[in-house]
């Protein structure tokens, strides 16, 4: 088939190699003029880090990555709100901390690779779905093919039927030098109630020195009070939450800091006749979960799988939804539930949360499903893929 992709972030480049592989003459149309990645960085679970196996590329992003085998959550105090270790679960079991720019430059390679075209500049304003899906592009030309992905991320505007609503949290990011000493292999987060949340995900390597991408949250409504206020009052306000995150911040100016917001999608389906919403653009969720760029890349393998088969296309995309549909709306609804534990406004919760949450996160079951949630392997409620 001539397929065309909108977006070329991880989404769409690994859908584009896949694709291309298969035969397929794929067009990926990005609307910057010199594509780059978005975003410091992201942990990749288990799952994702197949994909990329099957891509060609894992060897090279682990080279450059940092694994991570611990996630845990404190209260400034020292108080354990989550500690969750991914070796209860299998010998050897980890994520990959990565700078973004890692693993986009890698999809980027196999993409170009596999024969997909990458064309930037080309700005969609409208998609249009029929037996011959159009790309309308903002200067009028119209590009037709035989089945259309938007992959444009979780803000874009080329959807029709999909739920969407910002998160009124958002958070403020940038990259860090980690000093030698910091845990390389664990994924640290500060809570201060539901008002304050402080990470620093390990990213690897880069020129020589560990890096990592540090997060703090911050309500979208209050950007401007924080722009207006004195630098100095985040640094300090930063140095109460984790005293050892001070050094990490103390020579940041103000515009090293980035302000990223999300939203929570939900397109049931995400395809009509021959248009199909993938990555973010389908179920975008909180960041809490880590889970954006596994579910992405699961969405390209799944994508793959359903257009081997025979039949009419649109039955091949019901059958792609048929797959996805379950573990996408388990983690879209377990991303709803738990934001606010982290993330709100609500008076007491973050004291509730503070008192509760780790005993309870000590009792056996429920661990085993907080690391199967987070390692990825969730497929529903009470469901799991097998892990090892």
């Amino acid at each position: 088939m001539r397929i065309g992709i909108v977006g070329a972030g991880i989404a769409g480049l690994a859908t584009a190699a896949f694709l291309a592989r298969d035969g397929h003459a794929v067009e990926v149309l990005e609307r910057a003029e010199r594509p780059s990645p978005m975003g410091a960085g992201l942990l990749l679970q288990p799952p994702g880090a197949r994909v990329l196996a099957e891509l060609g590329v894992l060897e090279g992003v682990a080279a450059v990555a940092s694994r991570i085998t611990r996630l845990e959550a404190r209260t400034p105090g020292g108080r354990t709100l989550l500690d969750l270790d991914y070796g209860l679960l299998a010998p050897g079991l980890h994520g990959l901390g990565l700078a973004r720019a890692a693993i986009w430059s890698a999809v980027l390679g196999a993409a170009e690779r596999s024969g997909a075209v990458l064309m930037p500049g080309r700005s969609v304003a409208h998609v249009r779905d029929g037996e011959a899906p159009v790309a309308r592009l903002e200067n009028g030309e119209e590009r037709t093919y035989d089945l259309l992905l938007v992959a444009a991320g979780t803000h874009t505007a080329l959807r029709a039927a999909a739920q969407s609503r910002l998160y009124p949290w958002g958070c403020l990011w940038t990259t860090v030098a980690l000093p030698p000493d910091w845990p390389g292999h664990v994924l640290g987060q500060r809570c201060v109630g539901t008002g304050v949340m402080l990470g620093v995900p390990p990213t690897g390597v880069a020129e020589g020195r560990c890096i990592g991408a540090l997060y703090w949250s911050v309500r979208n409504d209050r950007m401007a009070s924080w722009h207006r206020a004195p630098l100095a009052d985040w640094h300090a306000a930063v140095a109460r939450a984790w005293p050892e995150a001070e050094a990490l911040v103390a020579d940041l100016p103000r515009e090293a800091l980035n302000h990223a917001t999300y939203r929570d999608v939900w397109a049931d389906p995400p395809h009509g006749q021959r248009v199909l919403l993938i990555g973010d653009a389908a179920h975008g969720t909180s960041p809490q979960l880590g889970q954006g760029t596994t579910q992405a890349l699961r969405d390209a393998v799944a994508l793959r799988d359903a257009l081997r088969a025979e039949g009419p296309v649109p039955d091949r995309l019901r059958a792609y939804w048929a797959m996805r549909r379950g573990r996408t709306a388990y983690y879209r609804r377990a991303s709803r539930a738990l934001t606010p534990v982290f993330q709100s406004a609500l008076p007491g919760l973050g004291a509730l949360r503070d008192v509760f949450a780790g005993p309870v996160g000590r009792i056996g079951f429920v661990r085993r499903q907080a690391l199967l949630t987070l390692v990825g392997a969730k497929t529903g409620v009470w469901s799991a893929d097998p892990v090892g």
